[in-house]
């Protein structure tokens, strides 16, 4: 049975309870594997009349989705700290992949999209036999029915850590490492980080900025999280600026104990909200970020990432999310392109800096298709990132806030000088893939 988690007048969705996401981590002691209640950190999203929650029969541990995603993520981490020359730097990641289960999990992602998503020679992009069947739905649907269930040939898996999948993750873990730098840059008036549903992120750690005199760092995640995030890492006892707030959450309001553990609303502040809006719901996400918004002094930061609505609908990307609810973590949010989730931001207040998405955008044909599937094929699958900050007072214009003025002058912009060569580049793309029979 799983439980639900009272929300003012909402339930949050039962999947949600263990707040399963990129950076999730187990209990891997066994004292761990039976707590007692669980409760989800989606309440991250209560409004202030939360007060209740049942427990949970859900355990703790490398079996558990919460676990899997983790481990998962932790090992792509791990490999790409291991190349000679790694995109960014991470440590502390081998700590928390005892048991081989990291490793598993990553092969068991890459075998499940191996005829879905496959790289170019070069390595700079999807292959181009995939562009139709992700292009055009029916034809990925048929393609679907024909490979779901094909042998993966053992010469073509690629070494664990550097499919496709992993790439991505890697891209959005450099990209929110660079912008963590820039935030805390000199000159900069931001002195406190704040990292929610914190499961396993080692930036504290790791990243130089984050250890400067007057930063403050706090990590909230749920008890038992924070108990094994803690004896994997004994430099935390030496480091009182780094704060790890164990909460009970739908039973303890986050906000109240960031506050109490020394976070002042009046300071300057950046919250990463990185891998988690996807297992949420679309009330959850706006109560999040409006609460985000409460506790920012104006020049705050917030950033984090999302998908479109594609990565849960296209038939090409259905063994991933077969994979996912194998291990009870499936992916239950995303907006229908960078417009709507600019008008989400800016309807909790902020204010839209930058939303890319989480590939390499080298080439300009790289940018017309992305520029293309964000505005026209929005059912093609796509991972976002994005920066906002909170402007210096509430805008008064309606539902469409200054953000969104600015991104449709942007697509204005674009539409005057671009439209005509990114439609006729699409036609002779489709064109040629016809034409070779792809």
């Amino acid at each position: 049975r799983a439980s639900r988690v009272i929300i003012g007048k909402r339930q949050l969705r039962p999947c949600i309870h263990i707040a399963i996401h990129r950076q999730k981590m187990p209990a891997f002691d066994a004292k761990l594997q039976k707590p007692q209640a669980v409760v989800t950190p989606s309440s991250l999203a209560a409004s202030t009349g939360a007060s209740s929650a049942c427990g949970s029969d859900r355990e703790w541990g490398a079996e558990c989705g919460v676990g899997a995603t983790a481990l998962w993520i932790a090992y792509i981490r791990y490999c790409e700290h291991q190349r000679e020359r790694p995109a960014f730097e991470d440590p502390f990641a081998e700590r928390f992949l005892g048991g081989g289960k990291g490793e598993e999990v990553t092969a068991a992602m890459a075998r499940a999209l191996h005829h879905f998503m496959f790289m170019n020679a070069s390595g700079t992009d999807f292959h181009q036999s995939l562009t139709l069947r992700y292009a055009l739905p029916c034809l990925g649907r048929r393609y679907l029915r024909q490979m779901r269930h094909a042998p993966v040939p053992h010469q073509e898996v690629l070494p664990a850590g550097q499919d496709p999948l992993a790439k991505g993750v890697r891209i959005r873990t450099a990209y929110f490492d660079d912008h963590i730098r820039d935030v805390f840059g000199v000159g900069s008036q931001v002195r406190q980080f704040v990292t929610l549903a914190s499961g396993v992120d080692c930036r504290c750690l790791r990243l130089a900025c984050l250890q400067q005199e007057g930063v403050r760092t706090w990590l909230v995640d749920q008890p038992a999280v924070i108990s094994a995030f803690r004896s994997r890492l004994p430099e935390l006892e030496a480091r009182p600026d780094i704060q790890t707030l164990a909460v009970k959450f739908g039973e303890e309001l986050w906000w109240q104990k960031l506050v109490a553990a020394g976070f002042d609303p009046c300071v300057p502040s950046l919250f990463l909200v990185e891998g988690l809006v996807m297992y949420l719901g679309k009330t959850e996400v706006e109560e999040i970020f409006s609460e985000i918004y409460r506790l920012m002094a104006p020049g705050s930061v917030v950033m984090g990432d999302y998908v479109n609505q594609g990565f849960l609908h296209h038939p090409m990307v259905e063994p991933f999310n077969d994979e996912l609810r194998k291990y009870s973590a499936p992916w239950t949010y995303g907006v229908r392109n960078s417009t709507a989730w600019a008008g989400m931001l800016t309807r909790c207040g902020f204010a839209l800096e930058e939303d890319v998405p989480s590939v390499e955008l080298h080439s300009l044909l790289t940018r017309v298709k992305f520029f293309l599937i964000d505005h026209i094929g929005t059912w093609v699958p796509t991972y976002r990132t994005f920066v906002a900050v909170k402007r210096a007072a509430p805008q008064q214009e309606g539902p469409m806030g200054e953000s969104d003025s600015l991104r449709k002058q942007g697509v204005q912009r674009f539409g005057r000088h671009h439209a005509t060569a990114a439609f006729a580049l699409s036609l002779a793309m489709i064109a040629a893939f016809v034409r070779t029979g792809l």
